[in-house]
């Protein structure tokens, strides 16, 4: 069982830190797996170390120098732990990137960082039209190494760069903003998430967004403690089975996506972060893990600021207490501390305030304040202290909020849609739980939301935010409603949204032919054959591939049937037979042909479950991932559909079939069986 180190804390940087573990791993446990991907094939730390050096030395071929920013694109393989190391071992800082982001917001996010390198392990990686360091093979060329292992003393300078990484969250203007983290602050983090000493050799499992700094909590957590990190995909579906097969012992989710999961496996470790804790999670998880961590940290203060350990007495429906060389303030409006048991803003100061936003004059600037002569950042997050010092969450101050544990402003979806001509006004909100966005848009002169509006619209969403951050419903509203305050009134356009009535079933809903704008993803949710070149030849690529072309194999030395849960992958990411793409007359086309009230009873109440849950009527050809489904909306379909038809359907089931069509064929046939 995993135990929390006695009360220390370092000042290293984040490169000597790194260094320093990946001595410790490589020295006492070279044979052991340290890093796995998606495809089911790992590294083991000795590969890593290879790795690492092999890569450093390709990013210095290839330019990249001291303090340059390094994009990477190789979070969900097995380079994904030696790609950063490298990044870090050169002296450059890291920029993060997913690639089923869409194609758009990636190359207008390596453009706003300045970068002009990419290390990935992504097949078309060279449609960025970057310098590109290839991951494959890099393992292997440290093969004529010292038997003693490699020479370190090239990381001597690599800590003294002060930025670390760059991760991109969202901004009020329409477009993401970079937040820059600085060695010292990531190395505090390093220097706290080894004092959660964790059992070396255990399993951790990495389900985050590789854009997003929650990954570098799953990864660089159990790299700090020596254990195993293993990336698997929620999208794929069956994730239960999946991490029962990979005997995941330390889980890492978001409250949302622990929430789509009717079963989990025993665990030494349960994390829960990204998004505020149900105490019914809370109570959940306690009965299945032997340790229940709640951590709570934005962006802007290096992945976690405080967290509650149930190893340490705390009460993990709260976030507990501030981590090593951090200070948490609850404050009124003009920063002055109020009292225990007051709700205020928090206040964060100390090691981990980021270094600030990419660029000159980004908005939310102003969020980083002075106070006592120290950097704080004002979190925008309600809070209050308990008399014991706990810390609990009471809500936002402002209009950010969060999705399935990705953040977004809702000024940002509002901006979007008002560069649509056509559009003069919007309103986003939440709606539904698990939660999912919608807005209200105020056409020009009047005008209907009509299909070619929300083709439109839904293009521009497409082209611009993750699959997450896409309204699922939108709908028409006169005018822009005002609160007494002169504050929008997003609770009186959200009922206007509840009151919408469907729309007939010959609509194509706010999605269709544009997909996913091009998204560089491998998956059923990239790009669509003959739609979008960058997202299509990405996806096929990697459907045949995986992670760069190695086929699976049991390398981390796991259990039997990765590789069959690899061959999974390629079947869901919408290859067919032999790796055959789907193509744009298929089902799985995401065109929504008009669709009427049909014969089969079965299908119509499977178009109603899709209508309720996207908030708008469907076709029966729509495909699931065109119109903005994701694993969240999949399991409340299910749910839906097994409450009205009496028969399970399992979340794989709606992600596999995809369509209506194809889904309720499947209803029928179980029947039949």
């Amino acid at each position: 069982m995993s135990r929390p180190a006695p009360g220390s804390h370092a000042t290293d940087s984040h490169a000597t830190y790194a260094k320093k573990a990946l001595e410790r791993w490589v020295s006492e446990h070279p044979g052991r797996p340290g890093c796995v991907g998606t495809d089911g094939v790992g590294l083991t730390w000795k590969e890593i170390a290879a790795s690492t050096h092999a890569l450093a030395d390709r990013l210095q071929r290839a330019g990249a120098g001291a303090g340059d920013r390094v994009a990477l694109m190789a979070g969900r393989s097995r380079y994904a732990l030696s790609s950063l190391l490298a990044i870090w071992a050169n002296g450059s800082s890291a920029v993060l990137l997913d690639e089923r982001h869409p194609a758009e917001r990636l190359r207008w996010i390596v453009a706003d960082a300045g970068c002009k390198v990419l290390v990935s392990s992504e097949p078309d990686a060279a449609a960025l039209g970057l310098e590109l360091v290839e991951t494959h093979g890099s393992e292997t060329a440290g093969a004529g190494l010292p038997s003693g292992g490699p020479d370190w003393n090239g990381w001597a300078d690599a800590g003294r760069e002060p930025e670390a990484y760059v991760v991109y969250t969202s901004g009020t203007t329409g477009r993401p903003k970079g937040v820059r983290v600085g060695s010292t602050a990531l190395g505090n983090l390093l220097a706290n998430a080894e004092s959660l000493g964790y059992r070396p050799g255990g399993r951790a499992v990495s389900v985050v967004s590789p854009g997003f700094d929650g990954w570098l909590w799953s990864v660089l957590t159990p790299f700090v403690n020596g254990v195993t990190c293993v990336a698997l995909d929620p999208a794929l579906g069956d994730l239960e089975q999946a991490l029962s097969a990979q005997r995941i012992d330390h889980l890492c989710m978001t409250p949302s996506l622990y929430a789509t999961l009717t079963g989990l496996p025993r665990a030494e470790v349960a994390v829960v972060a990204g998004e505020r804790c149900p105490d019914s999670l809370a109570d959940r998880l306690r009965t299945m893990a032997d340790r229940v961590i709640n951590v709570y940290g934005p962006t802007e203060t290096t992945i976690a600021a405080t967290m509650a350990d149930t190893a340490r007495g705390d009460d993990p429906r709260t976030i507990g207490r501030p981590l090593a060389g951090y200070t948490v303030t609850v404050v009124d409006a003009d920063l002055n501390e109020v009292p225990p048991g007051v709700v205020g803003e928090i206040l964060i100061g100390g090691a981990g305030v980021a270094l600030g936003y990419a660029g000159t004059g980004a908005p939310g600037a102003d969020r980083f304040v002075d106070r006592d002569g120290a950097r704080h950042f004002r979190t925008g997050d309600l809070g209050v202290l308990g008399d014991d010092g706990r810390l609990g969450i009471r809500g936002r101050a402002d209009n950010q909020v969060k999705v399935g544990g990705f953040r977004i402003e809702l000024e940002e979806l509002e901006n979007i849609a008002c560069e649509v001509p056509g559009i003069e006004g919007a309103v986003a909100y939440t709606r539904g739980e698990p939660a999912t966005l919608a807005i209200g848009l105020q056409t020009s002169s009047g005008r209907a939301l009509d299909d070619g509006l929300r083709t439109r619209l839904t293009a521009e969403f497409g082209a611009r935010l993750p699959r997450q951050l896409r309204p699922t419903l939108m709908h028409r509203i006169t005018g822009i409603p005002l609160e007494p305050t002169g504050k929008v009134a997003r609770r009186e356009v959200a009922a206007l949204g509840e009151a919408e009535p469907p729309r007939p079933r010959g609509g194509t809903g706010p999605a269709s032919r544009h997909g996913d704008g091009g998204r560089f993803g491998r998956q059923g949710d990239g790009g669509r054959a003959g739609q979008h070149g960058d997202g299509e030849r990405f996806g096929q690529r990697a459907a045949q591939h995986g992670d760069g072309g190695r086929a699976a194999q049991h390398g981390d030395g796991g259990p039997a049937g990765q590789h069959s849960h690899s061959e999974r992958a390629g079947q869901r990411s919408g290859a067919g037979p032999a790796g055959r793409r789907v193509g744009a007359g298929s089902p799985a086309s995401g065109a929504g042909s008009p669709a009427s009230a049909s014969d089969d009873p079965v299908l119509d109440h499977v178009l109603d479950a899709w209508s309720g849950v996207f908030g708008h009527a469907v076709a029966r050809d729509s495909d699931f991932f065109a119109i903005g489904g994701h694993s969240l909306l999949a399991a409340q379909l299910a749910s839906r559909i097994e409450a009205e038809l009496g028969l399970a359907v399992s979340i794989i089931d709606v992600l596999t079939a995809r369509t209506p069509e194809a889904l309720a064929r499947r209803i029928d046939e179980a029947r039949a069986a």
